[in-house]
């Protein structure tokens, strides 16, 4: 019996494309065809996998999310399938997996820390609404059986906006290659002082890490401000923005340009989790932040923000929640001063291991068919 998973396109950077990848695999060795509902070319073949092409114009989000949304619809009406498990935005799938959390909390959230214009202006914006527009139906689908939130904040904001989905909310964390990165985390431990020579950096010096993709939602701004009043620390900022310029003009304006490194998008984040210290993370919205858990995974502490689902995950010594630029200073100062056990961070997460995660989402889409 074939199983349909839904993903729009493909990304060598994205953590939704993996973790679907990952999907495919698993249901794959459960014995499932898969049938991938896609508008890209997916680089990875094997054998019980088949690519069905969808229809996605490419010349904004908000035509690429129309086109695409319509095309899933139209294919399934005509082609049912038991199980459809949709990993983006699109009105009809028995099983959402909402990696991306509630559009309306994201945007309330957003919200909250603009002036009234911008507010009013992401609430009017076409492809905000029809990014809520998408939400409601598919939540109100009479063939939908299953929500699966990445954390429970998650599972809140659904339950707060949508309680007639409440019987249908599941919770299950992210995952993170927590056995993967034993031989890395081991060879940071022994060679950290080398690692660093090699990507040109103080041996001794302390490393803040910052990883993620749209710097103002991620709040780059904030670290920045809190780096200054830290001149004993440099910042390691990995990922990217539409307007990667306007961080490098503010980091040289506020005198920083030689303790704050941009490095871009990268497939070779483990290397940057090996040279750090602590990771930092002051984001208004992730629902389930990978990169923190990986930093967790890497032994590292963590400082992130309530409105990040994985500070559910934190442990005592593993990091700091904060909740605005003040305490983020405050905690960032106890991460340069404190005496972090490593090894104890990691050892936090394992119970996060990638594939007891995914075992846990395939048994409960397969227990919900059979």
């Amino acid at each position: 019996m074939p199983v349909a998973i839904v993903k729009s396109n493909y990304t060598p950077y994205g953590g939704g494309e993996k973790y679907t990848q990952r999907l495919i695999d698993a249901f794959i060795e459960r014995g499932y065809e898969v049938h991938l509902l896609t508008a890209h070319e997916w680089p990875v073949r094997r054998k019980g996998l088949r690519l069905i092409r969808m229809k996605m114009a490419r010349w904004n989000n908000l035509l690429r999310l129309i086109t695409f949304n319509a095309s899933v619809k139209e294919y399934l009406r005509k082609t049912p399938y038991e199980l459809v498990l949709g990993m983006d935005r699109t009105e009809v799938q028995t099983h959402l997996r909402a990696g991306g959390g509630s559009h309306r909390a994201y945007l309330q959230r957003r919200s909250e820390e603009v002036g009234p214009l911008k507010r009013l202006s992401f609430w009017l914006n076409p492809f905000h609404r029809k990014m809520l527009q998408i939400e409601v139906r598919s939540l109100r689908w009479s063939g939908l059986r299953r929500v699966i939130c990445n954390s429970h904040m998650v599972y809140r904001e659904f339950l707060s906006y949508y309680p007639w989905v409440k019987d249908k909310l599941a919770v299950i964390h992210n995952g993170v290659e927590w056995e993967d990165m034993e031989a890395p985390f081991e060879e940071s431990e022994r060679d950290r002082p080398s690692l660093r020579r090699a990507m040109s950096l103080d041996p001794d010096g302390f490393y803040f890490l910052f990883v993620g993709s749209g710097f103002e939602r991620k709040g780059l701004w904030k670290v920045l401000s809190s780096l200054r009043q830290l001149p004993e620390a440099g910042l390691l900022v990995v990922g990217g923005d539409r307007r990667p310029e306007r961080y490098l003009r503010m980091a040289q304006e506020m005198g920083l340009s030689d303790r704050v490194r941009f490095y871009g998008p990268r497939s070779d984040v483990i290397r940057f989790y090996q040279v750090s210290d602590a990771f930092v993370l002051p984001t208004i919205y992730d629902p389930f932040s990978n990169a923190t858990l990986e930093a967790l995974a890497m032994g590292l502490y963590v400082i992130t923000t309530d409105g990040n689902g994985c500070a559910e995950v934190i442990g005592e010594g593993a990091g700091e929640v904060v909740s605005d630029t003040g305490e983020l200073t405050e905690a960032m100062a106890r991460a340069i001063n404190g005496n972090h056990d490593r090894k104890a961070i990691r050892e936090s997460v394992r119970e996060y291991d990638f594939s007891r995660k995914l075992g846990e989402l395939v048994d409960l889409c397969v227990g919900d068919i059979t």
